[in-house]
């Protein structure tokens, strides 16, 4: 049975969207960047979150000047989220994610800190936050010192 194309959700959708400008501010935190701009990105993450419609076809339909309408999505997060809808990366994600150590990286995960995220990456060889994901999904996370079943769920 086919999906009509007008039912079929927008991809991304705006949960992975607003993860992307969390993760941007979280890095930029990392990275001692301006607090201004990680607010912002904090800002419009929650913007995105709470709305009802797709960021992914306003994007498609009206392109940033409508998205841009948003409460705290300047020219700037527009641009960077119109290259992740079109594109499926951001450039400044891209460096800020290679500018970042994978411990620091990890640290931005609630409950890691910086010996434990040391842990991490020595033990699993693992220097990305998808890859930390997948290792909590097949258990490898619980094998690493320090980590528990509550912790590596979470």
């Amino acid at each position: 049975m086919t999906t009509p194309a007008d039912s079929r959700p927008e991809r991304p959708d705006n949960s992975e969207i607003a993860d992307l400008l969390s993760r941007t501010a979280d890095l930029l935190v990392t990275q001692d960047d301006n607090i201004y701009r990680v607010r912002a990105y904090r800002n419009a993450a929650h913007t995105i979150r709470a709305l009802d419609c797709s960021v992914a076809g306003m994007l498609r339909d009206g392109g940033r000047a409508e998205i841009e309408k948003l409460p705290g999505v300047g020219a700037s997060i527009s641009a960077m989220l119109d290259e992740y809808v079109h594109n499926g990366r951001t450039p400044l994600l891209d460096r800020l994610e290679g500018q970042v150590s994978p411990e620091d990286l990890f640290t931005t995960v609630p409950g890691v800190g910086e010996v434990l995220a040391h842990r991490l990456h020595e033990e699993l060889g693992i220097e990305t936050l998808e890859a930390l994901e997948v290792a909590a999904h097949d258990g490898r996370l619980e094998g690493v010192s320090g980590v528990g079943p509550r912790r590596a769920s979470a």
